[in-house]
Order: structure tokens, then sequence, then C-alpha cells
């Protein structure tokens, strides 16, 4: 099996280590937890949306940088195995290689259920 299909099986069901994000990433405030996660929802939406658009028009270097801060905020709520499918969008990217359009979409389709207005395609 592939390393990226072991990511995409890994996360089929996306959970995050929610308490574990709390503990170690803020601080043991679960309110704040919950608003950055609220956040991120919104902003995984107009990622997936850049992200298309960087694709369509070839962007790799955009690409990458949208994958770089998916991985961040993606560990920062405990969603380690979704971020390691981003570091390898990131790293593909960053590479120049054009598997990261297809990496994109694997993604983009773990995102949705983390925040149903993605749009895939």
């Amino acid at each position: 099996m592939t390393p990226r299909a072991q990511d995409q099986r890994r996360a089929a069901e996306p959970v995050a280590d929610r308490a574990g994000a709390i503990a170690a990433r803020f601080d043991g405030d679960a309110a704040l937890y919950d608003a950055f996660a609220a956040a991120c929802r919104l902003q995984f939406v107009a990622d997936a949306a850049a992200g298309r658009a960087a694709c369509a028009a070839g962007d790799l270097p955009a690409l990458t940088r949208l994958a770089h801060n998916l991985a961040s905020a993606l560990t920062m709520l405990g969603h380690d195995d979704i971020s390691r499918l981003a570091g390898r969008v990131e790293a593909q990217a960053g590479a120049g290689d054009a598997a990261a359009f297809e990496s994109w979409e694997a993604l983009c389709a773990l995102l949705q259920r983390l925040a149903p207005g993605i749009v895939t395609e």
C-alpha cells in the first residue's frame, strides 16, 4: 500500500485527538480549541476553493503555501493523519511534482468531512 493510500485509509473517518490537542496545544482551554476549530472550518472552505484554483492554473507554489498552512492547522486541531497528507501535498508541490494536484483532491475529500461547505470535484 502506498503512503498516500495509507494516509487516506487512516483518515477515512477524521477523528481529532481533541483532548490531546487541547492539553498539548491550547493549555487545557477547550473553549479556545473550539473557537479555533470553528475558525479553521471556515478557512478550510476558502483554502479548498483556492487550492482548486491553483490546481486549475497549475500553480504549484500556491498549492505549496496552502498545504503548509493546512498541515499546521490540522496538527493544532489534533488531525495528525490528515496533516501528514497535507504535508505530502506540500512536499510534492514544493518539488514541482504534478502528483500534488491529485493528492490535493484527496486532501479536499477529507477536509470536506471536517467542513461540509467544501465543494469537491
